[in-house]
């Protein structure tokens, strides 16, 4: 049979986050379904996708075409074909911070599964008190968990959030350092579109609000400034 005879396509262009995520994976929740095609209009939905084949540990594949992408994820572990698709150097990049993730997890005995402690901010201040102080407050909390040498596997921002990683903000450096040790750090993509921050924030670090509820559900931990 041919291998074209159990694809399905589905088109999600144009669907804001995290629609592409959710009608992907209820396809997949169907254990008939071996292979799918899914259209996407941009690289964040690309990885998006791909966040989520890598937790079904489902084959994964892309390519772009005209000005939207074609996503393939694969069941039944059969390979998508080398010369069908174009390879980018910003793929790579993604997929080896989310390998360097997982090589971390594996050093410490945890599975996919258990992420340990998520930081999940939700604004750019710590509480509600007058904004300049709150902010250095939350700029002292982050450094604080940094410097005691704890490790949590991500910090998930939404909402306002989000400005933390915008250009010139006082908290990039240290959400650097948190990335260098191997802390993964994701920004809702909703939020980083509404705050219009899409241009200012790496695609590797822009995720959607299901892929945040897995994290947070999978946590021995969350902490909320």
């Amino acid at each position: 049979m041919d291998d074209s005879d159990d694809l399905i396509t589905v088109d999600l262009r144009g669907l804001v986050c995290p629609e592409p995520v959710l009608r992907t994976k209820r396809l997949l929740d169907d254990p008939k379904v071996k292979r799918i095609e899914a259209l996407v209009s941009d690289e964040i939905n690309v990885s998006n996708l791909k966040r989520l084949a890598r937790s079904h540990k489902l084959t994964f594949d892309w390519q772009a075409s005209g000005d939207f992408f074609r996503v393939f994820i694969n069941r039944a572990g059969l390979t998508v074909q080398k010369n069908a698709l174009e390879v980018h150097a910003k793929a790579d990049r993604v997929e080896s911070s989310h390998v360097e993730t997982e090589s971390l997890l594996s050093s410490k005995g945890l599975s996919a599964n258990q992420v340990g402690t998520v930081i999940f901010i939700t604004k750019d201040t710590f509480g509600e008190g007058e904004r300049e102080f709150s902010q250095n407050l939350l700029n002292i909390f982050l450094q604080s968990i940094l410097q005691s040498g704890q490790k949590p596997r991500a910090i998930l921002i939404a909402n306002s959030g989000v400005k933390l990683l915008a250009e010139n903000s006082p908290f990039l450096k240290v959400l650097d350092d948190f990335r260098t040790q191997g802390t993964e750090v994701l920004a809702c993509g909703l939020c980083v579109d509404y705050y219009g921050l899409k241009d200012a924030i790496a695609k590797e670090q822009i995720t959607n609000m299901f892929a945040i509820c897995e994290y947070l559900f999978a946590a021995d931990k969350v902490l909320t400034p």
